[in-house]
């Protein structure tokens, strides 16, 4: 028997660390020098870019706390942890109610001011950590009392999780947001903007859709109309102010009653003939507001176009004859530039029918862009503005190496191409203000000057220097117009005269762009099919209003806003004391399993996990069983994002026994017990790579004859991503290389493997071209070659099966060979039609025929994100249904799983 000796590839495998660059100090990965700042009910946990902002959130997190658990009559027995980051340069959270281990994810970027999420906020912080603890308070309430079916199994997810849609969950923390601060999106001019247009129109969505997530604003609806809905219903029981919390609690008695019988018990009636009443009430009173405006006189302009999704930032070229916008909808989101001259009438039929009518004209014009820009390797370029009539500067995302978006400015030479980063930026052709946080206000400054507005500023104002005029959108009675205001200067500072009043619209109106020449104003109002661009001719007298009715309203605080009343939140003085994140204190432990059901074998794994909230440790520990194929073993296996080299070690034992497989048996029946260690380096940038040095090891211990071995290799994975793409157009390239060199039983051998991807991405089905192929040299002695047939499990470290060509659908070592082609064309995403063929072969004996095998597959590599070598270790699942085309298993159709988890 050899001896192997590890020792023999720990100088090489040093070495090679100690030649690849030295990382910088992470910013907001994993290795930075994490804190955390601990309260009574919270861990708040914060990279030192955030330090400021972690403690305004610590300050005031108990306060709200304290209001939180008022309103939804529930409070989760143990500490809460909070994560803060600013990954991608966007407002937003993120609430897991998981029973055990409930966390919140708060992003620090704050929403613009004509964000629906961020137009009514007091402050950013008291609006997002009211929401997402919201959502953890209503939905961690358990079962009362709980069954012995939660005590066995530790069901992570509360009753409520499980029954309420998602109008309620978000609805009812929409509305928290607003009760809790006095402020947020129930005391929004542009909730009720959207909801008084959509009303009017009789476009509110039917309730079988209040959950959807598409089309224009649908991602939104079950913020905004779910909370007015859920306040309406309160409103219906002025006798019972907690009528929504019997609502949780019938949802969580012992009865396990439905939503929709939990629902009828505490209203009486059900959800969706509630909803429509709400319907009904919304609609008359949004045409109450419409005719009283008519009364007054409208003045919303002409048409210009109608856009399928959002539009903002507008602006006219300077030479008056072209609109540019920032546009964001499905497939068409990027900069669009329209000739504002009208489009040429449609030509008449040669030989019209003398009997059929005329057409009606098209209530939107019909406007081709004159330019586009869309996005751009899938980042959308916003806040476009003019610099001459043929450049448009504007702001593009960029990764940085932990790949977190930064925007930075970009040069757009319109019929020439972009400038991703400008050696020179020049300024802007005209002077536009974006609304600063000013108290619990969106205000306008200029040079320091306060604008004297109606209400809160809403959206880009833009600045007509020669005129003396600063056009904006502002708050007026509930609504959002479009205003003016005069200035002059006097000793070169501005002087502000009042405000005026341009427009007068039922659905708001803001982001003005008025022409050079003066004579017109573009601007955007809200439509339920989608955002308009209107134009309005200044020429036209000042606005006046007419004596007009009161409107009769059925239901208050639903097509107008509340105002805003900012609530004095207890706020804990600072600064609080912190501490290094210690990963030990913030982890948790569960349920591991893994399985693989194949023609070489079928295996389960079972065992327990456990991680912490960044990753830094994160261990496994499995046991795996099966029929007589296997394989069958246990592993133990931990990683670390503790440093910028993520080191990851794992043990195993597996037992295989090929000559048992329902099909091609293979008298190749092992024991094997060994390890792995390696270190993972990775630069998420603009352009992506990664590389792994690994070292293992195993005793190989054949069952059928012949005496036992080592095994050990040293290796160097690596990988890079490459994109280009144009809207929904792209190609994506992703080659990898695995170099092995290794001995087996005093035998000396080199694997090396490459891997090349190619997707076409496209508006219908992507495609994506595999190749791949590999040789190995020396071993022959060593008894070391590919192996077509199987497929990978949790158990065995990946370095060590470095020779299997995995094919689920067929049994493992189908074939074997020093040497190895592949191809494979797939069209589809994460569900995908695959057709490929494999041929293994020795030197000298000539390539034979491909084995192919057609199918219809499911796979997710690491769903939880990330696409380099972390593959490897965390999660792949992979079902299918497969025809194999030749060889043995020719003319089957064979199903096929497949979860591998790894620590």
């Amino acid at each position: 028997m050899d001896v192997f000796h590890p020792r023999r590839f720990v100088p090489p495998l040093l070495a090679a660390c100690a030649a690849l660059p030295a990382p910088g100090a992470g910013i907001q990965a994993p290795d930075a020098a994490w804190r955390t700042i601990a309260t009574a009910h919270y861990r708040i946990h914060y990279p030192p870019m955030l330090a400021g902002w972690a403690q305004d959130v610590a300050s005031r997190i108990e306060g709200i706390h304290a209001q939180v658990i008022a309103l939804v009559g529930y409070e989760h027995p143990g500490p809460i942890q909070v994560v803060l980051l600013d990954p991608v340069a966007e407002p937003n959270g993120m609430a897991v109610p998981l029973l055990p281990y409930p966390h919140v994810t708060l992003w620090a970027t704050e929403p613009r001011s004509d964000d629906f999420l961020g137009n009514a906020y007091s402050t950013w912080t008291e609006e997002l950590v009211s929401h997402e603890m919201t959502h953890i308070q209503h939905l961690t309430r358990t079962r009362r009392p709980r069954t012995a079916l939660d005590n066995l199994f530790a069901l992570p997810l509360g009753p409520l999780v499980l029954k309420c849609p998602r109008w309620v969950t978000e609805g009812y923390a929409t509305l928290a947001e607003g009760r809790i601060t006095g402020s947020g999106r129930p005391h929004s001019a542009l909730r009720a903007a959207l909801i008084r247009q959509w009303a009017r129109n009789g476009k509110l969505p039917p309730y079988g859709a209040l959950d959807a997530t598409r089309g224009f604003m649908g991602g939104s609806m079950a913020y905004q109309v779910g909370s007015a809905y859920l306040e309406w219903l309160e409103r219906q029981r002025p006798a019972q102010p907690g009528v929504l919390r019997n609502l949780w609690k019938h949802l969580a008695s012992k009865r396990n009653r439905s939503f929709d019988a939990a629902f009828l018990a505490t209203f009486g009636f059900s959800a969706a003939d509630g909803y429509q009443r709400f319907q009904a009430e919304a609609a008359h009173d949004a045409l109450e507001w419409e005719l009283r405006l008519k009364a007054q006189g409208l003045r919303e302009g002409e048409l210009f176009l109608r856009s399928a999704g959002g539009l903002r930032d507008l602006a006219v070229s300077p030479d008056g004859t072209r609109l540019l916008a920032s546009q964001e909808a499905r497939g068409q989101s990027g900069l669009w530039i329209w000739r504002l001259r009208d489009p040429a009438p449609p030509k008449r039929p040669v030989r019209p029918d003398p009997d059929a009518p005329e057409d009606a004209p098209p209530e939107s014009p019909s406007r081709k862009p004159a330019a586009m820009l869309p996005a751009l390797d899938h980042r959308v370029p916003q806040a476009g503005e003019w610099v001459n009539d043929g450049t448009v500067r504007f702001q593009l995302k960029h990764a940085d190496p932990e790949g977190t978006l930064r925007r930075r400015p970009a040069l757009w030479r319109i019929g020439k191409g972009v400038d991703r980063a400008p050696s020179t930026l020049p300024p802007p052709r005209w002077r536009t203000l974006d609304p600063l946080r000013r108290g619990a206000a969106w205000a306008l400054e200029l040079e320091g000057r306060p604008v004297p507005l109606p209400g809160q500023a809403v959206g880009r104002a833009f600045v007509d220097e020669g005129r003396g005029l600063l056009w904006a959108g502002s708050e007026v009675e509930g609504g959002v117009e479009v205003v003016k205001v005069p200035f002059v200067r006097e000793g070169g500072a501005p002087v502000f005269q009042a405000a005026q009043v341009v427009t007068r619209t039922v659905s708001g109106a803001w982001n003005p762009a008025p022409s050079p020449d003066g004579r017109t104003l573009f601007f955007t109002t809200l439509d339920a099919r989608g955002m308009e661009i209107r134009r309005l001719d200044l020429a036209l007298p000042a606005l006046s209003a007419a004596p007009a009715p009161e409107p009769r309203f059925l239901t208050t605080r639903t097509v107008l806003p509340p105002p805003v009343e900012p609530v004095t939140l207890p706020q804990v003085p600072g600064p609080l004391p912190s501490t290094p994140y210690r990963a030990a204190e913030n982890g948790w432990i569960q349920i591991a399993s893994g399985a693989t059901l194949t023609p070489s074998g079928s295996a389960w794994q079972l065992g327990l996990a456990g991680a912490d909230l960044l990753g830094r440790l994160s261990w496994q520990v499995l046991g795996g069983s099966g029929d007589d194929a296997g394989p069958r073993g246990a592993m133990a296996g931990v990683s670390s994002a503790a440093w910028a080299w993520r080191p990851a070690l794992a043990v195993f034992t597996a037992t295989a026994r090929p000559s048992r497989q329902s099909f091609a048996p293979v008298a190749a029946d092992t024991r094997r017990q060994g390890g792995e260690v390696s270190f993972t380096y990775e630069d998420r940038g603009d352009h992506p790579f990664w590389f792994s040095p690994v070292a293992a090891f195993e005793r190989v211990e054949p069952l059928d004859s012949g005496p036992a071995r080592t095994r050990g290799l040293l290796g160097l994975r690596a990988g890079m991503g490459a994109l280009k793409a144009r809207g929904p157009w792209g190609l994506a390239l992703h080659p990898q290389l695995q170099a092995f060199t290794g001995t087996t039983g005093g035998n000396r051998w080199n694997l090396v493997r490459a891997d090349l991807s190619l997707r076409l991405e496209n508006p219908a089905v992507p495609l994506v071209l595999r190749t791949s192929g590999g040789r190995v040299t020396g071993g022959g002695a060593a008894g070391e070659a590919f192996h077509l047939g199987g497929t990978s499990t949790s158990l065995v470290p990946a370095s060590l099966d470095c020779g299997q060509v995995e094919q689920p659908a067929l049994p493992s070592r189908l074939a074997t060979g020093d040497r190895f082609l592949r191809w494979r064309g797939e069209a589809g995403g994460a569900l995908h039609a695959y057709l490929e063929g494999s041929a293994l072969w020795d030197p000298g004996a000539g390539r034979p025929p491909f084995t192919r095998v057609a199918g219809l597959e499911f796979a997710l590599d690491n769903p939880l994100g990330g696409a380099s070598e972390a593959v490897l270790r965390r999660l792949r699942i992979q079902a299918g249904i497969h025809r194999p085309l030749d060889g043995v298993m020719k003319g089957r159709t064979v199903g096929t799983l497949a979860l591998v988890v790894r620590p």
